[in-house]
């Protein structure tokens, strides 16, 4: 039985009648208010006015078959997260994957025990609930880190003016310890502005609603090297991307994790002579995997888990400048879009950051339910 403080409400969605009867009564007697629909047009009308806390979903139906109707509940970012449980009679491999390939969460042959399909349907109610709790404490510590940086811009910058202002008109005035004091005020000023900006952006892709569309990675790659490599025409860097399959994703998101993988590529590879940054992917049918790989500093694996923590460093601001944030920002790209990412390294021979995302829009929910569920504190 449900044991949440408000009943929590199942959508049933099957063509036939007995069964529809059958499965509202129990969980009615188990205290869970139902919604039915004999089709899964009538399904994604009671979906477009109110929220279930899961779907039952038949697969064969006329019309419209369960798998479309799960297909069009995940392409859509206001429905995605509610869990769906198909049942049906048909318990063949080629369908199982395909209702999981589609984002569902359970698959339940019949004839079924009672007992077990209500285990599993308070089961992921549950689930959700916590997910939904997370989520929610996510958005909160972005919206305060977002408020605090944003109250501290304004300050700093005032700081940064003033300091302008004494050595321009008070410079002369002042004896070599006073110049290296404004020197050091104007330095670390400058860093802690750059710091809070880092943060202001951290919280932006947090918070930014996604825009999907059909990205071309491959072409977004070359187009950001070529940006970032202007401000450094000196560097030799034999730079290649092989063919990545087109994702569906925002745009401007992309650009920007792709914009603070390649700034670390280019940054660490600094001191190498011949430097040499390549791109590659491999895919499978639902997802794509992208690798960056550098032959520069490398890093200690012990020390890898710091990576993703926002403002965490291995390096020193005397071998590489930086904030920390970069990978911090991409992470969190990447798990908005239903990603993971990782990183591996070795200390002198360079490192290699791969992250892979579902290629499909309605793919990307299944992914985020995961990570809703096992993901870990950035700022822990």
């Amino acid at each position: 039985m449900d044991t949440g403080t408000t009943k929590s409400t199942v959508l049933i969605v099957d063509d036939s009648p007995e069964q529809l009867e059958a499965i509202a009564h129990l969980l009615y007697r188990n205290g869970l208010k139902t919604q039915v629909a004999r089709d899964g047009k009538r399904a994604l009308e009671l979906l477009s006015k109110s929220t279930p806390d899961l779907i039952l979903l038949d697969v064969y139906m006329p019309e419209m078959d369960g798998f479309e109707v799960c297909r069009r509940i995940k392409a859509d970012e206001e429905t995605s997260g509610i869990p769906i449980i198909f049942f049906t009679a048909s318990n063949d491999e080629t369908s199982i994957q395909k209702a999981f390939g589609l984002g569902a969460q359970d698959y339940v042959t019949k004839p079924f025990k009672s007992v077990e399909l209500l285990a599993r349907v308070n089961a992921h109610i549950k689930i959700r609930r916590q997910a939904k709790v997370l989520e929610d404490s996510y958005r909160e510590l972005d919206s305060f880190c977002y408020t605090v940086a944003h109250d501290l811009k304004a300050p700093l910058l005032s700081i940064q003016k003033l300091t302008e202002y004494l050595t321009e008109d008070y410079y002369d005035r002042l004896d070599k310890d006073g110049r290296e004091l404004i020197g050091h005020i104007q330095d670390k000023s400058s860093d802690v502005v750059t710091l809070v900006s880092r943060l202001l952006e951290f919280a932006r892709f947090s918070n930014r609603s996604l825009k999907f569309e059909t990205v071309d990675l491959s072409a977004l790659f070359r187009e950001v090297f070529g940006e970032l490599t202007l401000a450094a025409p000196n560097r030799k860097i034999r730079f290649s991307v092989g063919e990545i399959p087109r994702v569906q994703a925002d745009r401007l998101m992309m650009r920007e994790l792709i914009a603070n993988i390649l700034s670390n590529a280019i940054k660490y590879t600094r001191k190498k002579e011949k430097a040499v940054i390549e791109v590659g992917a491999s895919c499978d049918a639902d997802t794509v995997t992208v690798s960056t790989r550098d032959n520069g500093a490398g890093f200690d694996m012990r020390y890898s888990d710091k990576l993703f923590k926002v403002f965490q460093r291995l390096h020193s601001q005397s071998e590489f400048e930086g904030t920390g944030a970069g990978l911090a920002i991409v992470q969190r790209i990447v798990q908005r879009h239903g990603g993971v990412v990782w990183i591996t390294g070795e200390v002198g021979k360079g490192a290699t950051i791969c992250f892979r995302l579902p290629l499909r829009r309605e793919s990307s929910s299944m992914y985020r339910e995961k990570l809703s569920e096992q993901s870990s504190r950035v700022f822990s």
